[in-house]
């Protein structure tokens, strides 16, 4: 069973999280910010807003890539999905990578092994949409990658993210990454990490799905899980679901942000200043989010999609680095 995170203090009770202690082995990389609303207490019942949107994202539009769906799918219309973000190619950050015999491992032999596990440990039992997200920019599957990974796995989708999902925001320019922090780390890790803190709650609200689960290309489900994850959220109230937390620095410029954000009485989400001062010991504690599963109409609601919007207008996931996990 996923164990409910016990939660002593109570200003720390209006938001259910669930710790599930899958066993999985997954690559590391970039919510703290959420710590502060599970401190808060401003977390109430969940009511769509239509109108804090974020500005580049159109909340009616259903202008998305068309999917390649496999054979098998059914008709019907699931609200539940598990996520990938792949490349077809060499990691934008971190180049060819390698097993302990030094043996190339391409990004399609990891997702394969990835989707292996995840549909036998899980996805036949449990059925639910698969989505292999791939970015414009890089290598697209072909059709015979395409139609080898779906082979006997319904459900399966693959969907590219054009540029309304997958380009620099307004102002910014590729050739200023040189002058960015921490320039090591390509613009497409950069894209990646505002998909997944920000637009992918857009992109998935738009297509009617209530609750996602990441993996990413070498996350492994290496034992039978024996309940319906997303099921348990529902019935038991869980909003956002991991397996540990981590530490990572969160930047001058994202601290001084969020305590602006924190402390401004126009936003409607002030914090006293024992509740500031509490978020402040433990900023830097994230939740590791290479797995993790969530409610998406938790991010589509005031007050975290309007800290979204405020952290993506400042564009410091490009200029600082801001990573995904400090999100």
């Amino acid at each position: 069973m996923a164990k409910c995170c016990e939660q002593q203090d109570a200003r720390r009770s209006q938001i259910q999280i669930a710790v599930i202690p899958l066993i999985i082995i997954c690559g590391i990389y970039p919510i703290a910010v959420l710590g502060y609303y599970l401190a808060s207490g401003k977390l109430g019942d969940v009511h769509p807003p239509p109108s804090d949107v974020p500005s580049f994202i159109d909340p009616t539009s259903k202008n998305i890539s068309t999917p390649i769906i496999a054979s098998s799918e059914t008709n019907h219309k699931n609200t539940d999905v598990i996520v990938y973000l792949a490349q077809f190619g060499n990691h934008s950050s971190y180049g060819a990578q390698y097993d302990a015999k030094r043996k190339a491992i391409t990004g399609l032999s990891k997702l394969n092994q990835s989707l292996e596990l995840l549909y036998t440990n899980y996805v036949y039992q449990f059925p639910t949409d698969v989505i292999i997200f791939y970015d414009h920019l890089s290598n697209a599957p072909d059709a015979a990658t395409i139609e080898a990974l779906q082979r006997n796995r319904p459900q399966l989708q693959f969907r590219s993210l054009d540029e309304k999902w997958w380009s620099l925001p307004h102002g910014l320019q590729s050739w200023q990454h040189m002058f960015w922090n921490r320039p090591a780390f390509s613009i497409g890790y950069r894209l990646m990490m505002r998909w997944y803190a920000i637009l992918i709650w857009f992109y998935l609200d738009a297509e009617g799905y209530t609750h996602c689960m990441r993996l990413d290309d070498d996350s492994y489900i290496l034992s039978k899980i024996e309940y319906n994850l997303f099921d348990y959220m529902r019935v038991n109230k869980k909003r956002y679901a991991f397996r540990q937390p981590v530490y990572e620095g969160t930047g001058d410029e994202f601290d001084k942000l969020i305590d602006k954000h924190l402390m401004d009485p126009r936003n409607g989400t002030s914090a006293t200043q024992e509740l500031t001062d509490l978020y402040k010991q433990d900023r830097g504690v994230s939740f590791y989010n290479n797995f993790f599963m969530a409610e998406v109409s938790f991010f589509m609601t005031p007050p975290a999609s309007t800290l979204l919007r405020i952290i993506d207008e400042s564009k410091l996931i490009f200029t600082q680095r801001t990573g995904d996990l400090v999100i």
